[in-house]
């Protein structure tokens, strides 16, 4: 998913690094990928891919009630984890279900 993500971006003409260097949360994982020209408000866009299974037992319930609702959850967990760059990046997490939803504000043309 990453992968794509980055193929996106270059077919876009934008420059991006994967697992960039130097951007590491407070437990040492990095985010997936990194703009390297400003998103937008002058700074970079950082996302960070999941792939979640709305059947695991963290997220059949509220799987069970909403269509999308696991990857909502699990790019809320991952804005959560990522606050730290907030202040210098544009974070964008990318949750998408193995059975097909992905997060609203991942979807192209979404407003954040």
């Amino acid at each position: 998913m990453n992968d794509l993500v980055a193929r996106a971006l270059s077919a876009a003409d934008i420059s991006s690094s994967k697992e960039p260097q130097g951007l590491c949360r407070s437990d040492g994982k990095r985010p997936d990928g990194l703009s390297l020209i400003p998103w937008q408000s002058g700074v970079s866009l950082v996302w960070d891919v999941t792939v979640v299974c709305p059947l695991a037992d963290s997220y059949v319930a509220s799987a069970a009630r909403q269509a999308g609702s696991a990857a909502e959850l699990a790019a809320s967990k991952k804005m959560d984890k990522y606050t730290s760059l907030a202040a210098d990046y544009h974070f964008q997490p990318i949750a998408v279900e193995m059975l097909g939803p992905i997060n609203d504000s991942a979807c192209f043309g979404a407003q954040n």
